[in-house]
């Protein structure tokens, strides 16, 4: 029975391997290796390993592809970006010696004599650029120098005053005679403006052509003042003396005084008005993204009511602190809040205009985000930033007209209302203006936001169906295959 046993379980053994056994020893050694290599997989069908590849492993074809058509993709809209989009902010630079006629200069010639007669034709001749556009203002309009002032200060209807002192020609004529030893070169002619109204534009494209100009007419007019005086008065010897004991009536009898009613003394301002303005936005878009990233989970839930509430309502809550953090960063680089108003409003001020500027730059990204999606926005913000800071940084009167769109952007105004703070240049009632054009864009904004989102919810909704019907397809496909 054993015997007999083993030999049956040896020949079922046998039996069932014979098939594959006849089948290899039917085929020729050429056959079974072709067989072998035919079944066995391939290096280019094996799936690529993590982090054991090279950039150009074949296994990688797919991925690589996907890859570079992207670059290429992003490469080519970038590119059109630049001409596009970060030209207009060339655009607004190139013309600006060209434009600079377009800044205005007043001359007030109180004297009678020569010497007013000198700068009035000196400054209206000018033809070399930059130069002002001068005009000739009666004097009677401003019969004190401080209205004069009040003008280039406040009311802002000139960039600069030329201002010949009454009398002036008499007065340098009676100093000479009286050999008057307190005489001040600079008493006559005086040049007031605002350095701090744009600390860019002011000293070269202002002061500096305007000086060189009287510089050059008044040291003509001096020479030949001093060369009829001593024509004249070449036997006079009382009248020599009087000119030595007084030698400045007629070795520089005329000096341009310049008069900066408003210095640029606040060097950390060039943060503040144009630098972080764009740290601003960025600060901004930064809460838009992580809004965006965090409520993926949650937004499908939502119904449509609550959605844009949540959409509105969080980002606010945030520029809030953000606007705040940002106000009091001034406090320890002694940023002046005081001077048009007192320190405690002047902050107030101040951070109620940061918080109105960010919720309207923040909220724009966020349409734009509704409307591009995460793989545009990029685009959209350099797009939001450049068309704010072409007409920030210069006055928009030195940019060609398609710029004049500027006096009702963001970054505009909330400049404006920073110079009025803290270098108190403008009207303090403008700031209601100021603040007027940024409550219309957050006006506009909050009105048009929920139709971006509903836009954005359809779309959404469309992707998902359409998820769906591509995976209920593939489970069919592969039950079809599987029967």
């Amino acid at each position: 029975m054993s015997s007999a046993h083993r030999s049956n379980s040896h020949g079922s053994t046998a039996d069932g391997s014979t098939p594959n056994h006849e089948h290899t020893l039917g085929m020729t050694d050429k056959e079974a290796t072709s067989h072998e290599s035919a079944t066995a997989a391939t290096p280019v069908r094996q799936p690529p390993q993590l982090g054991q590849e090279s950039f150009w492993s074949p296994r990688l074809r797919e991925q690589r592809g996907v890859y570079l058509k992207a670059m290429g993709g992003t490469t080519v809209i970038i590119m059109v970006v630049v001409w596009a989009i970060v030209s207009i902010y060339w655009g607004s630079l190139w013309k600006e010696i060209d434009l600079s006629s377009n800044l205005n200069g007043w001359i007030v010639n109180r004297d009678s004599g020569v010497i007013g007669a000198t700068v009035r034709d000196a400054l209206l001749n000018q033809t070399t650029k930059p130069h002002s556009t001068w005009t000739v203002i009666d004097p009677s309009r401003f019969p004190t120098q401080d209205d004069l002032d009040y003008e280039v200060t406040n009311t802002l209807s000139t960039w600069i005053v030329v201002t010949v002192a009454q009398d002036a020609t008499a007065k340098l004529a009676q100093a000479r005679a009286n050999g008057d030893q307190s005489w001040d070169p600079r008493s006559l002619v005086s040049l007031s403006y605002a350095t701090s109204r744009n600390f860019q534009v002011v000293p070269s494209m202002v002061l500096a052509p305007a000086t060189a100009t009287l510089s050059k007419a008044l040291a003509q007019l001096s020479a030949s003042l001093a060369s009829e005086f001593l024509n004249a008065n070449i036997n006079n010897q009382t009248a020599i003396s009087n000119v030595a004991r007084a030698p400045q009536t007629i070795a520089s009898p005329i000096v341009v005084n310049d008069r900066d009613l408003r210095p640029y003394d606040v060097p950390v301002a060039i943060a503040l008005l144009l630098v972080g303005l764009i740290y601003l936005t960025i600060l901004a878009f930064n809460a838009t993204m992580a809004g965006f990233s965090t409520r993926q989970g949650l937004q499908p839930f939502l119904r449509y009511r609550s959605l844009v509430a949540m959409r509105i309502v969080t980002p606010i809550v945030c520029y809030l602190f953000l606007s705040l953090m940002i106000s009091l960063l001034n406090i320890p680089f002694q940023v002046p809040f005081g001077r048009s108003l007192s320190y405690g409003a002047g902050f107030m001020t101040w951070w109620a205009a940061t918080f109105t500027g960010m919720c309207v730059l923040g909220l724009v990204t966020e349409c734009a985000i509704s409307l591009v999606g995460p793989k545009f926005i990029g685009f959209a913000l350099v797009f939001w930033i450049i068309i704010n800071v072409s007409v920030a940084n210069l006055p928009i009167e030195l940019s060609p007209s398609f710029y004049k769109y500027g006096y009702s952007m963001p970054f505009y105004s909330l400049r404006q209302i920073y110079i009025k703070i803290i270098f108190d240049v403008g009207q303090r009632v403008e700031m209601l203006k100021w603040f007027g054009i940024l409550w219309a864009w957050l006006a506009v904004v909050l009105l048009t936001f929920p139709i971006w989102i509903r836009l954005e919810v359809k779309g959404a909704q469309k992707a998902r169906q359409a998820q769906a019907e591509q995976k209920q397809q593939q489970q069919k496909d592969e039950s079809q295959s599987l029967h």
